[in-house]
């Protein structure tokens, strides 16, 4: 465990100034600055159809603090916790505020009940498992607080393709390094496959009957984005992206951005099983009268699911 969340912080860390740069990207160009500013547009939507401005929210897992300032300009007062500390420096620079520390979202440094609302996007993944996290933020939340938490899509067929071209890419340079270095006596060089920590996958309904047993009620949920590729198969996404971007301008020139832009989005909420998808937003209320009671239920519903599965 502590070695994975070391490899995390080591990514991070130095990338720091790489994420506000993606963020910054008001017409996205590439898969992953579209995939990030579609998580950050719906997480928006989600906090502000359900907590009122002026809330206490918590950025698990803040990052560069680009999504932490856009909730501070609509009315929220934010504290942030992440694991690298450059992206600490970062978040406090660009939010003006000394209210981001360094922090584990398995161990949050805050007492019960003082958040009205917890973000955390593309965080739950890099953990070991995911009830220490999900425990620390139904702590952390007042009752009746809301969690917006952004996860990776275990049907995307995109994903799924990419860690078998992940698997492919690692198996050829095995294949090739053995003959180029190892039957020659010289040692082969150090591989950087996969370059930093691979998040988890997770299916939606294995994830709702998780989130109940810990305390949660699940009220909405949004598929979104292309994927994150580590393999080269997104040299051959990245072309289909562009001509995507190239049809939606045509077609935005004839009806208007607004009016794609709202069915654009009717599809994505109309679909909420998108299997297509790379990632999945989900909006959940914390449940903290009669806990017991509440997650023995949602435990043996969960023990029913797997029967059936």
């Amino acid at each position: 465990m502590k070695r994975r969340k070391h490899d995390v912080k080591t990514f991070f860390s130095e990338r720091a100034t790489q994420w506000v740069t993606f963020y910054a990207d008001a017409e996205p160009r590439t898969i992953i600055t579209q995939n990030l500013n579609s998580r950050q547009r719906f997480t928006l939507e989600l906090v502000e159809a359900a907590i009122p401005a002026s809330s206490r929210i918590l950025d698990a897992g803040c990052g560069s603090g680009v999504t932490a300032a856009k909730l501070m300009q609509r009315g929220y007062a934010v504290w942030g916790i992440d694991l690298a500390e450059p992206m600490i420096r970062q978040a406090r620079e660009l939010c003006g505020t000394d209210q981001f520390g360094i922090g584990d979202i398995e161990h949050i440094p805050f007492e019960d009940n003082t958040f009205d609302g917890v973000v955390s996007l593309g965080v739950i993944e890099y953990q070991e498992s995911d009830e220490p996290a999900l425990r620390e933020i139904h702590r952390v939340l007042s009752p009746g607080g809301r969690a917006v938490i952004a996860i990776p899509n275990g049907r995307s067929p995109v994903r799924r393709l990419d860690d078998v071209a992940l698997s492919v890419v690692a198996v050829l340079r095995s294949v090739y390094d053995l003959l180029k270095y190892r039957l020659r006596g010289r040692p082969s060089p150090v591989r950087g496959i996969p370059a930093g920590p691979v998040g988890r996958r997770f299916h939606r309904e294995r994830w709702l009957v998780l989130l109940r047993s810990m305390g949660f009620e699940p009220e909405e949920w949004i598929c979104h984005g292309w994927g994150w590729f580590r393999s080269p198969l997104g040299r051959f996404i990245q072309p289909l992206f562009k001509t995507r971007s190239v049809v939606r301008r045509g077609i935005e020139r004839l009806l208007g951005p607004a009016l794609v832009s709202q069915i654009s989005d009717r599809v994505v909420r109309s679909r909420a099983r998108n299997w297509l998808a790379a990632e999945q937003i989900v909006r959940v209320r914390a449940i903290k009268e009669d806990i017991g009671a509440v997650v023995m239920r949602n435990r043996q519903l969960g023990r029913c699911v797997e029967a059936k599965s």
